[in-house]
């Protein structure tokens, strides 16, 4: 552990030793480095995430719209085929008429008229 204590200090002790032979040029060039980096870590306003911000919630208003509009859409479709399964299963599970599931003519009969009268 202290060989790399006393590599790092002479590391650093040249490093700050070779700052002093630097170029006025190279100096000049480095500080523009410096502040340019510096520029661009500065905290950005809220208003500079502004498009970014409206892209992303068009874009959540349209997915949202078209799952709706494809939900309702589907929705119509199926509703003719829930009313006929919820009577189905009304008229098997209803325990008042049990005499008519036990004609099982009259009961095609009945479903067939449904099927017509729709």
């Amino acid at each position: 552990m202290s060989k790399n204590i006393e590599f790092e200090n002479k590391a650093k002790a040249y490093l700050d030793e070779s700052l002093n032979e630097l170029s006025p040029d190279i100096t000049r060039r480095l500080q523009q480095a410096r502040n340019a980096a510096l520029e661009k870590a500065k905290p950005r306003s809220l208003w500079s995430f502004f498009p970014q911000a409206a892209t992303a919630a068009f874009a959540i208003v349209v997915v949202s719209l078209s799952f709706n509009f494809n939900f309702n859409f589907n929705q119509n479709e199926t509703t003719d085929t829930v009313i006929a399964m919820e009577t189905e299963m009304e008229m098997l599970t209803s325990n008042d008429n049990l005499e008519l599931m036990e004609d099982l003519e009259f009961i095609q009969w009945l479903v067939e008229s449904e099927q017509y009268a729709g």
